[in-house]
């Protein structure tokens, strides 16, 4: 089977992974995501994927189908350094890939956030879930058919959603319990493959900033304070800019089809209520 990774060219260079954050979304990853930036790392998330267009979304797409969806070989080392050849800090896409990326990138330091089960739950419910069923209810299903960068945001997020939920909806109490088993079980597995010394576990409940980052990674504590707070909003904000002209441009096109009364109504929908969750 015929996969994208392979349509690549071998990069130039390869950055060596310095910085890779094991830890399940919605456990400080994109706050982390951030301050390892602040740090000058050359940070990839799955917003950077995002942000990057449709060749990075439909990449990080592949990549889980070939592992979870029998979408083709799975990737190998030198598939994931064509992907990532210019990043060297990997954070929340490492989580559907741990012994692989443990095994390809031995000499990392490697970073596992935790937070109390219940609260994971509570936080996937109250963002992740709504985009989830958004992007795989109308008017999305619609809007996709007309912009194709909505296409492969859509697909990609349908195909998170089977991982994350195994082959359940996020709406399944199946799913959802099978998703916490996944956060225990890949915690579990994070601690038992990666050395101690090279392994930062780190509870949120606890409190984490650059107290316990700086000095794991070697890096004196910044006086900038600590990127928190307002990081769902920040990621909304970039989700915003990204799809919000394209859900509109979407609308007008269909000004001359029945369906505009509809998407009129689906894209309000989704600009005043979904994305506020």
């Amino acid at each position: 089977m015929s996969r994208l990774i392979d349509q690549l060219p071998a990069p130039k260079e390869v950055k060596e992974k310095k910085v890779i954050v094991l830890s399940r979304s919605r456990v400080g990853t994109f706050s982390l995501y951030q301050a390892l930036k602040m740090l000058g790392y050359k940070s990839y998330h799955q917003a950077e994927a995002v942000e990057r267009g449709i060749p990075h979304m439909s990449l990080f797409e592949e990549a889980l189908r070939c592992k979870y969806l029998d979408g083709g070989k799975p990737y190998d080392k030198a598939d994931f350094d064509k992907w990532l050849a210019d990043y060297d800090a990997l954070v929340e896409i490492p989580q559907y890939f741990v012994e692989e990326f443990i095994e390809f990138y031995p000499n990392a330091l490697f970073i596992l956030t935790e937070r109390n089960l219940e609260s994971w739950t509570k936080s996937v419910k109250n963002t992740a879930v709504p985009m989830f069923i958004s992007l795989r209810s109308f008017p999305f299903t619609a809007i996709r058919r007309m912009d194709s960068f909505v296409d492969i945001f859509c697909s990609l997020h349908v195909t998170l959603e089977k991982v994350y939920f195994h082959n359940k909806t996020c709406q399944s109490e199946e799913g959802i319990k099978l998703s916490e088993r996944d956060t225990v079980e890949q915690a579990k597995r994070a601690k038992a493959l990666v050395p101690p010394d090279r392994l930062l576990v780190a509870k949120l409940e606890d409190g984490f900033g650059w107290e316990q980052l700086c000095p794991f990674l070697g890096h004196p504590i910044p006086e900038a304070r600590y990127p928190r707070g307002n990081a769902p909003q920040e990621f909304q904000k970039m989700a915003d800019d990204l799809l919000v002209p394209r859900v509109r441009k979407a609308g007008l096109t269909a000004l001359s089809a029945v369906l505009i009364p509809a998407l009129s109504i689906g894209a309000w929908y989704y600009l005043k209520v979904v994305r506020r969750h």
